[in-house]
């Protein structure tokens, strides 16, 4: 399988996998043996003996609960960001964040204007130091520095 964790063999560490097209129908298996084999993951599920049943769960997601996830103080979950106001320095919002993507070297900020605001159209902001000034998951907000020239990574929408 391919893993979409950092590092990839992070999903190693968990005992226990929720294999499903989505969460509310995945079903439990116990992982025997997990291991990184060059930029895939092999794994050995309590249970799943024969190709026939190896093939039923090609296409399918993995999922960990939440609370078996350890996050650092400086590390959230994509799913916890999705929503957040975004605003700039001077305090001014930018929208909220839709979506996030990982392009390589950073993680990036899908944001779009909301329907209350004058100008529509959507940002994509790097989720680094430089530009993520704080993340208050509590009040829902993101406030992000604008680097200069950052004004090219907002697209205008008519």
């Amino acid at each position: 399988m391919f893993s979409h964790t950092r590092p990839a063999n992070a999903v190693a560490g968990y005992l226990r996998w929720y294999i499903g097209k989505d969460a509310e129908s995945a079903q439990v298996y116990d992982v025997v043996d997990c291991h990184q084999h060059k930029k895939r993951i092999l794994a050995k599920l309590e249970g799943i003996e024969t190709i026939e049943q190896v093939e039923q769960l090609k296409g399918m997601k993995i999922f960990v609960p939440e609370d078996e996830i350890e996050i650092d103080d400086d590390e959230f979950l994509w799913q916890d960001l999705m929503g957040c106001t975004v605003l700039d320095q001077d305090g001014n919002k930018l929208g909220e964040v839709t979506a996030l993507h990982e392009f390589g070297a950073q993680d990036n900020l899908e944001i779009k204007t909301t329907s209350d605001m004058e100008v529509s159209g959507e940002w994509l902001l790097p989720f680094i130091e430089d530009v993520i000034v704080d993340v208050d998951l509590d009040k829902k907000t993101i406030h992000v520095n604008l680097l200069d020239g950052m004004d090219a990574c907002f697209s205008p929408k008519s």
